[in-house]
């Protein structure tokens, strides 16, 4: 499946960016900074089959779409900003599962990848809902999408 070059530059630049760049002072070295979820959707448009849900610590909430599309500056609802935090605050808990990669470029999956941001760098894992730490990741990602769904519908 093929995605725009437009979201796959949109997802690097996010997974590119470091703490000096959002002038972020990390307490440690598990502290997340930057997420970001591929979620396989099921469409019918050619490209269109992905979307990525990308957060950066107290500043951003973005959603990606295979196709090029972006929807920006969901963080400006609060009930998306408190799940967002949660996020970020309750995820470290399940790092040591994960894998530390170098290699973040997206590819096609039916499961959601899940990308998590530190100071020594970017922690992988494609999730299972059978495996309880990836269950807890999905249950704050969800969350997220909640408060997103909450939001538009005010």
């Amino acid at each position: 499946m093929m995605v725009s070059q437009e979201y796959v530059r949109l997802r690097g630049n996010l997974l590119k960016c470091t703490s000096e760049d959002i002038n972020l002072m990390l307490n440690n070295d598990e502290q997340i900074y930057i997420a970001a979820f591929d979620v396989p959707i099921e469409s019918l448009i050619e490209g269109n089959r992905t979307q990525t849900l990308g957060l950066v610590f107290g500043l951003n909430t973005h959603i990606y779409f295979g196709n090029g599309g972006a929807v920006t500056d969901l963080e400006k609802d609060p009930k998306v900003m408190e799940a967002m935090q949660s996020l970020f605050i309750s995820a470290p808990q399940v790092l040591d599962t994960m894998e530390l990669t170098e290699d973040y470029e997206y590819y096609d999956s039916n499961r959601i990848r899940a990308y998590l941001k530190t100071r020594r760098g970017v922690y992988y894992k494609e999730l299972s809902s059978e495996k309880k730490e990836d269950s807890f990741l999905i249950m704050l990602m969800n969350r997220v999408w909640d408060a997103i769904l909450d939001a538009s519908e005010d």
